[in-house]
């Protein structure tokens, strides 16, 4: 058989019509490719966000159920100031109140700035941090008992928590004079770190 002109005008005509189908159908299949490679993306994405969702769910539950069991704990340490803000004011107060109380000779204060508290025994305090403000106190006595009785009444008015860093002890001499009346017997140099809870400032290092 014998191809004229026209058979093969009419044979490439066809042959031009294929190629475009082969090419069209190609492309087709390469675009479906990559279209159902980024469908799986964004379903692996709305899966992953969706078991996010669920896991903040449960972890939301699981904090409101520890705060609604603890609520009562919790207020009671907020109402007896050890968690929020130093309450400066009321350990000052107490401090004198408890001098009145027991008839002691005055008494002298004076608060350092407040810290981070340190302490291998504090390892996870959550959200919060735990604090002291470290006041240093004198005051006359009569005698060493009057040390642990102004502390045990300190902390009865219940200002807040505090420690007992340390108590240094010195005499004074006589502790009566017919002319100035009954002096103390001791000068009582303490220390005390007074305990404060407050949520953790930005860019604060944990202890």
């Amino acid at each position: 058989m014998k191809w004229t002109t026209e058979d093969w005008r009419f044979l490439r005509a066809s042959l031009l019509t294929l190629l475009t189908v082969l090419l069209l159908g190609g492309a087709l299949v390469f675009f479906t490719h990559q279209w159902l490679g980024k469908s799986r993306d964004i379903f692996r994405q709305q899966q992953d966000a969706l078991q996010e969702a669920r896991n903040r769910l449960y972890k939301s539950g699981e904090e409101k159920e520890r705060i609604l069991r603890y609520r009562g704990e919790f207020l009671a340490l907020q109402q007896h100031g050890l968690i929020g803000e130093e309450q400066r004011i009321n350990w000052v107060d107490a401090l004198r109140a408890a001098s009145l109380q027991l008839k002691m000779f005055g008494i002298s204060y004076q608060i350092d700035a407040q810290q981070v508290y340190q302490s291998p025994a504090v390892t996870n305090s959550g959200a919060y941090r735990l604090r002291q403000s470290v006041m240093k106190i004198s005051m006359g006595l009569l005698h060493e008992e009057d040390l642990s009785r102004f502390m045990t009444t300190l902390a009865s008015l219940e200002a807040g928590f505090f420690m007992i860093r340390e108590c240094d002890l010195q005499r004074q001499g006589s502790g009566r004079s017919e002319t100035v009346g009954v002096q103390p017997h001791l000068n009582a140099e303490c220390s005390l770190a007074w305990l404060t809870m407050s949520e953790g400032k930005a860019g604060e290092v944990r202890p």
